[in-house]
């Protein structure tokens, strides 16, 4: 083995509502300034599982047509880690029927580091293994667009521009030479009025892998009163989700995803659970226009 992957986009089931981490042309959209917190635990009981945090802060700026934003993370994965923080801009023009058209691009940096020392080993003594990775600063840059309207919205997006992979025999990180390691994505969704009380929200997500081919995403929440959504997910070749979102006040979002696994790994672990809370500051606009997506 001469190098392994250093980079990916980090996965969450509830990517909707903390939508920077797979778009720069989110910023702004929500009309507020929006600051969103994502903690997800994947595969719970398996050791070196994924554990990944995400915080994304956006706000549109005041008498212009831009959306600024900024996604902080951390991902871990067996023996490394990775912290990342990325800027974001959006342009934002207004379409006919209050339709907007958002163009973003993200600038920012990872910081990739790894304990290649806590590896068990088929062979003992192996010198690609001998040292730890203490840190790696690396740029990287996003870009995205967003059409959006009150009831439906689509997205394609390749979150992260720049793929970077661990050199066992330099020990260090470097620039992927191949543009297959990029992971582009394709989102949409609709929201179906159903009476006064209901309505219902079908959304999907479809990107792509080198590694490991198309991955969809294909899910369904019904929204009550605006207060309450439940919804259930089908994530293709890895699991089924449910989750359940609150919102105590227009301000707040609280919401909950527990994913049910059925690929191979799928006896070794008791599913993933995930935690998202969102504050949005201008309540009143959003009272007013309800936001969907």
């Amino acid at each position: 083995m001469t190098d392994c992957m250093g980079q990916h986009t980090p996965l969450t089931s509830q990517y909707l509502f903390n939508g920077l981490s797979i778009n720069p042309a989110y910023a702004g959209s929500r009309d507020v300034l929006s600051a969103t917190f994502t903690h997800r635990q994947q595969w719970a009981g398996f050791e070196g599982a994924p554990i990944t945090q995400v915080i994304g802060v956006h706000a549109p700026v005041k008498r212009s047509a831009v959306g600024l934003g900024l996604m902080a993370y951390n991902d871990r994965i067996g023996v490394s880690n990775e912290t990342g923080l990325l800027t974001n801009y959006a342009y934002r023009i207004r379409m006919p029927n209050r339709a907007k058209l958002a163009l973003g691009i993200g600038a920012g940096i990872s910081f990739h580091r790894a304990k290649w020392t806590d590896v068990a080993l088929s062979e003992a003594n192996d010198p690609s293994f001998a040292a730890d990775t203490r840190g790696a600063v690396r740029p990287n840059f996003s870009a995205g667009m967003l059409y959006q309207t009150k009831v439906w919205y689509m997205g394609i997006s390749v979150p992260f521009l720049l793929a970077h992979r661990f050199d066992v025999n330099d020990r260090g990180y470097r620039l992927s030479d191949t543009r297959l390691d990029l992971e582009p994505m394709l989102t949409g969704g609709y929201v179906f009025t159903l009476n006064d009380d209901l309505k219902l929200k079908p959304t999907s997500l479809i990107r792509y892998r080198l590694a490991s081919g198309f991955q969809g995403d294909v899910s369904a929440n019904l929204i009550y009163r605006e207060k309450v959504w439940m919804g259930a997910s089908f994530r293709s070749g890895d699991s089924v989700i449910g989750m359940v979102e609150v919102l105590p006040t227009p301000q707040w979002r609280i919401g909950y995803a527990y994913d049910l696994g059925f690929s191979r790994i799928n006896p070794y672990h008791y599913g993933s659970h995930e935690l998202l809370v969102q504050y949005e500051f201008g309540y009143r606009i959003r009272v007013r226009d309800p936001r969907y997506f």
